[in-house]
């Protein structure tokens, strides 16, 4: 799976307009605001949404009180609709067209960085993955927090799967649209979805390999109890917050 394949994914009209219903009907997780709060604790801070999509999370941050917003997503029709809904809701956020492994933005800019509803793991390549990474540390001030989610491997609802997939990469009989091992295409109603899905310890090491140190990370399921929307729209995942030294 390359980056352009992800990229028409994410230029669908139907993807675009399930992503954009999401803002209203779904909105920020209870685990979300519960976390972005204590670890963003300054409302007037300057926080980039990296992967921002049609502004599910940045809006709901508004929403809250944070003034001082910039979502970016490598998708122009998603940031159009982020855009439309802003100014539908009269909220004074900003967005724009980015790639999140070659941001435009100057060093130590922002207060915080989000990367949020696994977004990071569908950036195909382990390599391309760091550069993001790479790209959220050298954007964020020193003592600044990421925070971003991931689904994993030794989710015990997957044990089974991952057994399984170890076994046909063994043999050489895994998918032949895979490169890397933890990738995966997850058929949905809206087409086939690309995610890598990590161990704990490479993300741990890739955090580590960009400059991060890691400050916590905990299942969405440990912060709080999802209404019944979100956790239809999304399964279950771990947040990490990482800090700039």
């Amino acid at each position: 799976m390359n980056a352009d394949k992800v990229k028409e994914y994410y230029l669908s009209e139907k993807v675009v307009d399930h992503y954009s219903r999401a803002v209203s009907s779904v909105g920020l997780w209870v685990s979300e605001e519960k976390i972005f709060q204590r670890v963003f604790a300054d409302p007037k801070g300057s926080l980039l949404e990296i992967g921002c999509g049609c502004g599910r999370i940045a809006i709901g941050m508004s929403q809250l009180g944070y003034t001082n917003l910039l979502g970016v997503d490598f998708s122009r029709n998603m940031i159009e609709s982020a855009r439309k809904m802003s100014r539908m809701l009269e909220l004074s956020i900003s967005f724009q067209v980015a790639d999140a492994t070659q941001l435009p933005f100057a060093d130590n800019l922002f207060d915080g960085a989000i990367f949020g509803f696994n977004g990071l793991m569908q950036i195909p390549g382990r390599d391309r993955r760091c550069d993001a990474m790479g790209e959220a540390f050298r954007v964020i001030r020193p003592g600044s927090y990421f925070v971003f989610t991931s689904h994993e491997r030794e989710m015990s609802k997957w044990k089974k799967f991952w057994k399984q997939e170890s076994a046909r990469w063994r043999k050489g009989k895994q998918g032949s649209n895979l490169a890397e091992y933890g990738d995966r295409y997850e058929p949905t109603k809206l087409g086939d979805l690309f995610i890598h899905v990590p161990a704990k310890n490479d993300l741990v090491e890739d955090l580590k390999s960009v400059g991060f140190e890691l400050e916590a990370d905990v299942l969405r399921s440990q912060v709080a109890l999802e209404p019944e929307p979100v956790q239809e729209f999304s399964d279950e995942c771990r947040f990490w917050v990482a800090r700039k030294p």
